[in-house]
């Protein structure tokens, strides 16, 4: 068996656009049509892969395979040979799992973008009718929730149909400049500068600097990406960054003391930032830089500066925990560990014999942590710091 038409990948393509040119320059219906063929060969090629290669185009991408993805990868290489093109071009389209996290967040690889994997679209892929009219595929970045208007054309992109006012999904009708319900797309919503910016930063060089801060952004202020107006709200934001993350920090600083009932030595450091450190490591890039967590590590030093020890304790005495300890010195919760037994931190209390700190425990002093993290340069590799040689 053998593809008449070679069809060739472009490289910002996504992987489920290149199926379904595939499919119609071959002369199929459909994506769908041509999986059923392809279903019952693949089966006859490698029996493991019977059912490897999904009958829905929604589905067709790498990252939808969980655990069945190293047969995926498999049928889509020998999809290859039948298309003649390298098998390495056409898996580049594809959105693969990443080991690498975005906090609690887990990821997705494309080539050398890493971004959260809530990001992509699930319901809907909406178009550019321009770009469609000047090449007739789907780049990738239109699958990405944040990218909202054309960087190439100024124009916002076309979610709806006039016609019947669903959502687009090219991956349902299998159709590029139409609509499930077979009306032709048209464009007539008028730009938004702050979509155009976010738009231009996500295929740009810096993607990756931005991925991370949207879905931070997304998180702590409980907006949905989706929203018309999440992107002018993320651009608003970071225009005056990072006086708008200190301005919010003060305001939790001076509630602390206005409604403080325990001495501060003895407040947890969540029950006045709440999960600051924690949301905070959403935000990171796949080469380890945080510009959110540099941001809070300044404003905790600026305030221990700005509140010396004394007799009495001060808001720079509350108590971390061991694991929000870990991500203000950018290091493990086993340094921590290591840290405390070598005598680089003090405990908050007297601890019993045997006893072990659990990642959860509220026992060091944040004037101590800060301290300790001014202590040692910061790497420029923004790696994981090792302050004391493991055993």
């Amino acid at each position: 068996m053998q593809f008449l038409v070679q069809t060739k990948p472009y490289p910002d393509e996504a992987l489920e656009s290149y199926l379904l040119r595939l499919a119609r320059d071959n002369s199929f219906d459909g994506y769908s049509e041509l999986a059923d063929v392809l279903w019952q060969w693949l089966a006859e090629q490698d029996h493991e892969l019977e059912g490897a290669l999904p009958l829905e185009l929604s589905k067709v991408d790498v990252y939808h395979a969980r655990q069945a993805s190293s047969f995926r990868i498999r049928a889509v290489k020998l999809i290859t040979q039948l298309a003649d093109v390298n098998a390495v071009d056409i898996l580049g389209l594809a959105w693969r799992r990443s080991n690498f996290k975005f906090g609690n967040l887990a990821a997705v690889s494309r080539n050398e973008l890493t971004i959260p994997f809530g990001l992509l679209r699930t319901d809907n892929i909406p178009v550019c009718i321009k770009c469609l009219a000047e090449s007739s595929y789907i780049p990738f970045y239109w699958h990405l929730k944040p990218y909202k208007a054309c960087h190439k054309h100024k124009t916002q992109l076309t979610t709806r149909c006039e016609e019947c006012h669903h959502l687009i999904d090219y991956r349902a009708s299998e159709a590029l400049l139409e609509c499930s319900c077979s009306c032709k797309l048209t464009c007539s919503e008028q730009l938004n500068d702050a979509d155009f910016k976010i738009a231009s930063a996500l295929v740009s060089n810096n993607s990756q600097k931005i991925v991370g801060l949207i879905s931070w952004f997304a998180k702590v202020k409980q907006l949905d990406i989706s929203d018309a107006d999440f992107n002018r709200a993320f651009v608003d934001y970071f225009s005056t960054w990072p006086e708008s993350l200190t301005a919010e920090l003060d305001l939790l600083t001076n509630n602390a003391r206005l409604k403080q009932l325990n001495p501060f030595n003895k407040t947890k450091f969540n029950s006045v930032f709440g999960d600051l450190l924690r949301d905070c490591q959403i935000a990171a890039t796949s080469n380890r830089k945080n510009k959110v967590l540099d941001a809070i590590i300044n404003y905790f030093v600026g305030l221990v500066d700005s509140n010396p020890k004394a007799k009495h304790p001060n808001i720079a005495d509350l108590l971390l925990c061991t694991f929000d300890a870990a991500v203000l010195l950018n290091t493990t919760t086993q340094q921590v560990y290591r840290l405390h037994q070598e005598g680089f931190l003090n405990c908050a209390y007297l601890q019993k014999k045997h006893e072990h700190l659990r990642a959860d425990s509220h026992v060091f002093y944040l004037r101590q942590i800060i301290e300790l993290q001014q202590a040692f340069a910061a790497e420029k590799s923004q790696i994981k710091k090792q302050f004391i040689a493991p055993w």
